[in-house]
């Protein structure tokens, strides 16, 4: 339980970071007042910390040999279908110089996978 808080933690800060960086990309956050946009980057950043350590904790408690793999895996395929989700609620818009591939934003795609993967290593490097 330990390690899925430390995960939490780590996972948040990074996408806090990620999210802060990449906001650049969407019209939602471009476009946003202040106090929206600060709540919609909190709000993002305690989401993927959120379902960071739930892919982990799942693919650590089915597959223990291989679970960097289902993580990687599982990450990209939950990024993309709540992205397409997301754009078709019209939870948020991409600016134009949002890099898109397979109709929806390549940064987006990438970030649970990545900052996971790296707040893993982090944690085990450092904390265990």
């Amino acid at each position: 339980m330990e390690f899925l808080i430390n995960l939490f933690f780590i996972a948040f800060f990074l996408n806090l970071f990620y999210e802060l960086v990449h906001s650049v990309l969407y019209t939602t956050c471009l476009t946003a007042p202040l106090k929206r946009y600060v709540y919609l980057i909190l709000k993002a950043s305690l989401f993927d910390g959120v379902v960071i350590c739930l892919i982990y904790f799942f693919g650590y408690l089915l597959f223990p040999s291989y679970y960097i793999v289902f993580y990687i895996t599982a990450s990209l395929l939950f990024a993309y279908f709540w992205e397409v989700y997301s754009l078709k609620a019209g939870k948020w818009d991409y600016a134009k110089t949002m890099p898109i591939i397979l109709g929806v934003g390549i940064t987006p795609l990438m970030q649970l996978s990545v900052t996971g993967y790296i707040s893993i290593c982090i944690l085990k490097y450092f904390f265990v």
